[in-house]
């Protein structure tokens, strides 16, 4: 995916909290996902925070992770954090996340 090599760091965080919530790849690529990320200096402290959140949750839905990650996100102290930017993309493929997490690395 040439796209991911011309996008900021912020923006790639992004898209990869969106798969992290759509829910709707196995739990090899969540895992995988998690793991680069938590080893990831965050270009935005809300993405990290977010991260942190998501990282916590059992698998769920995307529904359930919707209904609850504000919620999760107040119990941690953040309670306005806005969450709707990362709702906003599809779930990227799993092509397009191996191709993010790539350009994350550099």
């Amino acid at each position: 995916m040439q796209e991911a090599e011309h996008l900021p760091s912020a923006e790639i965080e992004r898209r990869l909290l969106a798969a992290l919530c759509a829910a709707t790849f196995g739990r090899e690529m969540r895992a995988q996902i998690l793991e680069r990320l938590s080893a990831h200096t965050f270009a935005n402290r809300d993405h990290e925070i977010i991260f942190q959140a998501l990282a916590k949750m059992p698998p769920a839905t995307a529904e359930r992770i919707r209904e609850t990650l504000s919620a999760r996100l107040a119990r941690l102290g953040f309670p306005d954090i806005d969450v709707e930017p990362i709702f906003e993309f599809s779930p990227p493929p799993p092509d397009t996340i191996t191709a993010l997490l790539q350009q994350l690395d550099r």
